[in-house]
C-alpha cells in the first residue's frame, strides 16, 4: 500500500510540475514580447523547472522534433516528482519522530 500512495503522490506532483512546464514557455514569451519587467523573473523560474534534462541539455535537441519535444520534458517532470514525493516523505517523517510523545 505504501508503494501505491508513493506513486500516486509522485504522479500528481509530475503532473503538477509537466503542467507548470508546458505553461511557463508561452507566458514567458508573451511577457517579453509585451516589454514586462516579469520577464526576468519568468526566465529563472523556467531555468529551475527544467533543470536537469532540459537545463543542462542533457539529450540531443534533434532527437525530439516538433511535439516529440513533451518527452524529455515528460521524463523531467517524473524525476521532480519522485524527487519531491521522496523530500516530502522525509519531512513527515523527520515531524513525526521529532514531536515529544504525549
Amino acid at each position: 500500500m505504501k508503494v501505491v500512495r508513493f506513486l500516486a503522490s509522485a504522479l500528481k506532483w509530475s503532473a503538477l510540475h509537466f503542467l507548470a512546464c508546458t505553461l511557463i514557455v508561452p507566458a514567458t514569451l508573451k511577457a517579453g514580447a509585451a516589454g514586462s519587467g516579469i520577464t526576468g523573473a519568468l526566465t529563472l523560474l523556467t531555468k529551475i523547472l527544467y533543470f536537469p534534462i532540459m537545463g543542462l541539455a542533457l539529450y540531443p535537441r534533434h532527437w525530439f522534433p516538433g511535439h516529440w519535444i513533451y518527452v524529455p520534458i515528460a521524463f523531467n517532470s517524473m524525476v521532480w516528482g519522485v524527487c519531491l514525493t521522496v523530500v516530502l516523505q522525509m519531512a513527515r517523517h523527520l515531524l513525526r519522530n521529532s514531536q515529544p510523545d504525549a
